[in-house]
């Protein structure tokens, strides 16, 4: 059974909540039959209580008028689908505690002109790791499936001979039984004197389709500015000194190979 849900944004107007409308629809279909697919055409992040009672979910977004035809192709396995989530799927509506002083705003009779982000870097799956969150009907920032399945090895990390950057290096190869493409990730790990964020995405590379059995070298670099947090003072990015941790993986909450290495900074600050 296949069934096809959606909803509805627009540029004058924002969403009045993450729901899609069909939830009902869905978990009585789910009840029905053993064997469900759900297909979303949705602007943004939406729920989906449903998730755990169903066999797949596709997610396409808002696609173009060749939809019908992509969608077919991946549904019917004549396209191995390889794509990741640019954004986190939440539990629960408002699950990182949003204020209305935050979004959409309370004017400041003091300051009108100054809009005050009190939730500084923890924006998105950053909230998520700060606060260890974890996932029931929702899905982590980088999560995508695949018909096939992919397996991590050999990571090195080593200053790069081209600029003051270091390079991270690492294997991925197609354990499945079809050819398909990996999207690998690459989270950076701050030293904890930096006050960052517990993970940051600071690279990722989609392989190209790989035989099931092959395996492909990936390749992501790390430049000055990745490895520098913002100096608001000085009004500019200042490379930070210290053990970082190179955290590669399939998604934000599927990491497979874990590096530490030693950046000694750079003489210069980059603006």
């Amino acid at each position: 059974t296949i069934v096809f849900i959606g909803c509805l944004s627009a540029e004058g107007s924002d969403r009045d909540d993450l729901s899609i409308g069909d939830e009902d629809l869905v978990a009585a279909i789910a009840k029905a039959s053993s064997k469900v697919i759900v297909v979303a055409s949705v602007p943004g992040a939406v729920l989906m209580p449903w998730s755990k009672d169903v066999a797949a979910i596709l997610t396409n977004f808002m696609p173009g008028q060749e939809a019908g035809n992509a969608i077919a192709d991946v549904l019917f396995g004549k396209v191995n689908p390889s794509a990741k989530l640019p954004l986190t799927f939440p539990n629960v509506e408002n699950e990182t505690k949003l204020t209305p002083e935050q979004w959409p705003g309370v004017p400041d009779v003091s300051q009108p002109f100054y809009a005050f982000y009190t939730e500084k870097l923890l924006v998105g799956y950053r909230y998520y790791d700060a606060h260890g969150l974890t996932f029931d009907t929702g899905f982590p920032f980088g999560h995508g499936l695949s018909y096939t399945t992919f397996a991590y090895s050999d990571l090195s990390v080593r200053k790069s001979i081209h600029g003051a950057g270091m390079l991270v290096q690492f294997k991925v190869s197609n354990t499945g039984r079809v050819a398909g493409s990996e999207v690998a990730q690459l989270y950076l790990a701050f030293p904890s004197i930096a006050g960052e964020p517990p993970l940051q995405l600071k690279g990722f590379k989609k392989t190209e389709s790989l035989k099931p059995g092959e395996t492909v070298q990936v390749e992501l670099k790390l430049r000055t500015r990745d490895l520098s947090i913002y100096d608001a003072t000085a009004h500019r990015w200042t490379p930070v000194a210290g053990t970082f941790r190179a955290n590669v993986g399939a998604s934000s909450r599927d990491i497979r190979l874990r590096g530490d290495f030693l950046y000694e900074g750079a003489t210069s600050v980059y603006v």
